[in-house]
């Protein structure tokens, strides 16, 4: 996304419009903001390669951070602001970051974290803003930037994005692009095949529902931008207002993930309104989206509904159109983009058409994007003609059909996938281990109806513990100490958890106990 390239000719269009409150971007303003914010960076001494935190909810500074961020050279690094101050902090040891960005309303939790010289490596500290005026710790950002030069930096210099994952250990871990050394007029198109399946292009005008921080948001945000189409933004997921947005402001794309496809079903008749013109294009992803939430959706919509499947990090991705959907459903698709998708035993051997296993994507070394310092899970093989091959998997388990169409079945480990949002059991045992009245813990996930699983925790309680009492605390205690995504939703109380000899949980037995749970929260 470079903002010039569309501003030269189209000043006025419309590049960023936020939903609820109406507030407007052309591709002249980014284009302008966004080479202030350049400037800003370079006063502070901030080069390229170096690192951008930002955390902000869905707003209309958004989009000038993230393409300042671009057009410096930066690795910009999206946070999740509903993390708790700890977490965050444990985020942004990792990180680095030489400039972090926030808001007025999320500054009051980072305040301890401001200006911390050793999140900084050997820098003097973290250059600390604030978008909406300024706070201990974190400086004006409106007041820094308004005096700086409207045109471009002399050494602009294409940047990178860097996502971060808790992987299976729920530490965080980076994923991170590589900086190519290239002007950013000169970047190579993100998703290009996908790009065209979905039709993508200057008139699209992209509904952008969901938190901006998260992998599919940021992507399609910047492929959108960089196409010279318009995003409209919600500032927070609420069905009926998405579909307000889809008609007032001409939606042609628009993107979910299967949770809110969920919500939107539940709405009224009178909610639902009148139907949708202009809409022509709609994709889910961040978790597999049931057949029967996807029919009927199309029911509504008509046969408009894309799935796709993949790593965030870039190394594998697979496709589904509406119409293979119907005739294959529960299916994620075929790979894109010369992706080879390889179904292997615990051994890796290769697996036959129809024989669930270990789900591997294969990418061609050249492809552009590749993440660098991913530790993503991988394998070496040897193909056919005896160079090595390297398969990376998510966990996951599936099978493919005669034709090529993945199907995914589950997952290796025991990662919760709620709301298209991976969530790690080991945090939240660790987390109920340190109450007083608990002897063990184990969390897994459970079926949802709307979040596709949900948490569930098992506690085994001291003898003489007031179980009546003991299930809110334990939720207390987890939003207290974690985000409260990963507060359990429901609580079991068993005498004794079950474990194998060796020692480890006998996860059959936990599920059992689950389904014959006594406690609810």
């Amino acid at each position: 996304m470079y903002p010039p390239a569309v501003a030269d000719r189209y000043p006025d269009r419309l590049a960023y419009i936020m939903a609820g409150s109406g507030e407007t971007l052309t591709y002249a303003q980014l284009d302008r903001e966004s080479n202030r914010l350049a400037h800003l960076f370079r006063q502070h001494g901030i080069r390229a390669g170096d690192t951008v935190a930002v955390v902000l909810e869905n707003r209309i500074e958004w989009p000038v951070v993230v393409a300042a961020g671009m057009r410096s050279g930066l690795y910009v690094t999206p946070v999740n602001w509903h993390l708790n101050p700890a977490e965050i902090a444990q985020l942004l040891a990792d990180a680095r970051p030489a400039a972090l960005i926030t808001s007025a309303a999320i500054a009051a939790s980072l305040d301890p974290l401001a200006g911390v010289a050793p999140l900084a490596g050997d820098r003097n500290g973290i250059a600390t803003w604030c978008v909406d005026g300024d706070r201990a710790g974190f400086a004006d950002l409106r007041a820094a930037t308004a005096v700086q030069p409207t045109t471009a930096i002399d050494d602009e210099a294409l940047g990178a994005r860097v996502l971060y994952s808790g992987g299976t250990t729920g530490r965080p871990k980076a994923f991170r692009q590589k900086l190519l050394g290239i002007h950013p007029a000169a970047a190579p198109p993100r998703h290009a095949e996908l790009t065209e399946r979905l039709g993508v292009g200057a008139e699209t005008v992209l509904l952008s529902p969901a938190p901006s921080y998260h992998a599919a948001p940021f992507t399609f945000q910047l492929i959108t931008l960089a196409a010279g189409g318009t995003v409209v933004c919600l500032e927070r997921f609420d069905a009926a207002a998405a579909l307000t947005a889809m008609r007032a402001y001409g939606v042609t794309h628009s993107q979910w993930v299967p949770t809110m496809l969920v919500r939107l079903l539940r709405l009224g008749r009178n909610e639902r309104g009148l139907a949708f013109p202009a809409h022509r294009v709609a994709f889910t992803s961040g978790a597999p989206c049931p057949p029967e939430v996807k029919l009927d959706i199309m029911q509504w919509w008509g046969p408009v509904l894309h799935e796709y499947y993949g790593a965030s990090e870039g190394y594998g991705h697979t496709y589904i159109s509406p119409e293979e959907a119907l005739v294959r459903p529960g299916s994620v698709g075929r790979p894109l983009s010369g992706t080879r998708i390889h179904i292997t035993d615990p051994a890796g051997h290769e697996l036959p058409a129809g024989q669930a296993g270990r789900v591997c994507f294969a990418t061609p070394a050249d492809i552009a994007y590749r993440n660098v310092g991913d530790g993503a899970p991988s394998e070496l093989r040897t193909v056919g003609d005896g160079a090595a091959l390297e398969l990376r998997s998510m966990g996951d388990v599936g099978y493919v059909d005669a034709e090529g169409f993945l199907f995914l079945v589950g997952r290796e480990t025991m990662t919760i996938v709620s709301g298209g949002v991976n969530i790690y059991p080991p945090e939240i045992e660790a987390v109920l281990l340190t109450h007083p009245d608990i002897v063990d813990a184990s969390v897994i996930g459970e079926p949802d109806p709307e979040f596709g699983e949900r948490v569930v925790a098992v506690v085994e309680p001291r003898p003489g513990t007031d179980s009546g009492a003991l299930s809110e605390k334990l939720v207390q205690l987890c939003r207290e100490r974690l985000a409260h995504f990963k507060a359990p939703r429901r609580v079991v109380v068993v005498g004794r958890l079950p474990r194998r000899p060796n020692g480890k949980l006998n996860t059959d037995g936990v599920r059992a106990l689950v389904r014959s749970g006594k406690e609810d929260t």
